[in-house]
């Protein structure tokens, strides 16, 4: 299963009630770690039971003893205690030794999540083997910025709302690969509409502050289909944006190029096939298809060389006086001569 089915399972089971005693929360992706461990908080204990029932450790506050003591504690007036274990990657890995027996034998009224976030932990300790047989061992993975369109989409369904693909895809290239920043974002939306509503241009633009009509995606399909009046509109734009950084847009643009450069480079391939080339749902193929014809391969050679010159120029390498909205709107027209 992947992260997010993981996280879904997890999430489920916890608003179902259905709680394990140990949960072991690790890896580079630090939102889905937050996001268990608040659902726990929030459903293992009813409100008036977590004064009293509810500890928060630091890992650099506290040992592996101390863990464990607080762990066999029993509840008081209440049918669990939750223990958060924070910043638990600040430890050895060869701290946990110590709890090893407590893992093998832990106390059923106890619910203990540890917090191991930013990295992976050592998958071969035996303690974190016999852990994901018993109890819930869960690997956060950063996600792909090729998989947060479908990421958001699903998490839209989740909320019981839905959204397009090009919103979605709208959404993640304007917001990026940070899960926290995005997933505010898109409660946000999923707030202001009733659930089974749907999550429209329009909508982000009034209350997440991105122009349906005026971002990079858009300009993109202006450079794509040679628009040039839309693609310096849009330029013209992003000029006014006060954070809009040119070395991001071009490393956008690159990433772009390179994909028409797969298609020239994948002649005769299924439209599915292609799609997974491409690391884009299929609904965009016929998009990237129509451009690579009006960028022969030579010329995706020829922008991909103008768009390292230009990033080197965002950065003031070579440039000395035009900033970022002139060097845009130079760039564009170089792109589509």
């Amino acid at each position: 299963m992947s992260t997010t089915d993981d996280f879904k399972k997890i999430v489920k089971d916890v608003r179902g009630g259905t709680f394990k005693p140990v949960y072991f929360l690790h890896g580079e992706e630090p939102y889905f770690i937050d996001r268990i461990a608040e659902e726990i908080e929030l459903h293992a204990l009813q409100e008036h039971e977590r004064d009293f029932n509810l500890t928060i450790l630091y890992g650099r506050d506290c040992d592996a003893d101390q863990v464990k003591d607080t762990c066999l504690r029993y509840p008081m007036m209440a049918e669990r205690q939750v223990v958060l274990l924070r910043e638990a990657q600040t430890w050895r890995i060869d701290a946990f030794d110590k709890l090893e027996a407590y893992f093998r034998t832990p106390t059923p009224t106890t619910v203990l999540v540890i917090l191991y976030k930013h990295k992976k932990a050592d998958g071969r300790k035996a303690w974190l083997k016999e852990l994901a047989k018993k109890q819930v061992v869960f690997l956060s993975d950063k996600l792909k910025e090729d998989k947060l369109p479908d990421w958001i989409q699903k998490y839209v369904q989740f909320q019981k709302r839905r959204i397009g693909p090009v919103e979605a895809k709208l959404l993640a290239d304007h917001l990026g690969s940070d899960l926290g920043k995005l997933t505010n974002e898109v409660e946000k939306l999923c707030i202001v509409i009733e659930e089974g509503g749907t999550i429209t241009g329009e909508l982000i633009q009034r209350n997440v502050g991105i122009s349906k009509d005026y971002n990079i995606f858009e300009l993109q399909n202006a450079i794509g289909a040679r628009d040039h009046v839309k693609a310096q509109r849009i330029a013209h734009f992003l000029a006014t944006d006060k954070e809009h950084r040119l070395f991001l847009t071009v490393g956008m643009l690159s990433s772009y190029f390179s994909k028409l450069g797969i298609v020239h480079a994948s002649p005769g391939l299924q439209q599915g096939d292609l799609a997974a080339a491409l690391k884009v749902p299929p609904f965009f193929v016929r998009d990237y298809a129509q451009a690579a014809r009006n960028y022969p391969p030579q010329k995706v050679r020829e922008v991909q060389h103008l768009l390292r010159e230009a990033d080197l120029r965002s950065k003031g390498v070579g440039n000395t006086s035009a900033d970022d909205g002139e060097l845009l709107r130079e760039l564009l027209v170089r792109v589509m001569t």
